[in-house]
């Protein structure tokens, strides 16, 4: 009932969170300038996007609600060269292996810090390095292709929807 809800509204609303989800994008990148905790907001989206996918169906966080999907949809547009994405990006093991790196890398970064600064600025260089990827992969291809590839959010919320289709 959650997820039928939940999608119900999120597809009534997806222009107004396409329209404004980039401007949390922008302040990802902004805010921890100022003050590192704010890194923290990357390890919330990522968060976010596991949650969702308990407790509804598909990946909502994903399609609606994604501050790096929507800033990467909303500003690359203009510039997507729009070439082929290279089959190495599309491999199952390039694929589930960035998305355990990048996993192992959170992990060790959550279990590392010893204060609200070092985890902020962990989280903050997480953010920027996957960000930066996420541009150059979307100026040369497809604004998105790095969300439905090689995000680790995202690759995690989909293993787990496979997960639950697999036991219904």
């Amino acid at each position: 009932m959650f997820s039928k809800q939940l999608i119900k509204s999120s597809k009534k609303k997806k222009n107004f969170y396409e329209n404004y989800t980039w401007i949390i994008f922008l302040l990802m990148w902004i805010l921890p300038i100022f003050d590192i905790r704010f890194g923290i907001l990357g390890l919330v989206s990522m968060s976010m996007a596991v949650i969702l996918s308990i407790f509804s169906k598909g990946k909502p966080h994903c399609a609606y609600f994604c501050p790096r999907g929507g800033g990467l949809q909303k500003i690359l547009t203009r510039f997507s060269m729009g070439y082929k994405t290279p089959k190495f990006i599309t491999n199952k093991i390039t694929r589930y292996g960035f998305t355990l790196l990048l996993t192992v890398k959170v992990v060790s970064g959550i279990v590392k810090s010893q204060n609200i600064y070092q985890l902020g600025s962990a989280m903050y260089m997480g953010f920027v390095a996957t960000s930066i990827l996420a541009i150059t992969m979307g100026i040369l291809m497809k604004p998105r292709v790095y969300c439905g590839e090689l995000c680790h959010a995202g690759n995690i919320a989909g293993f787990i929807n496979q997960i639950k289709t697999k036991n219904k």
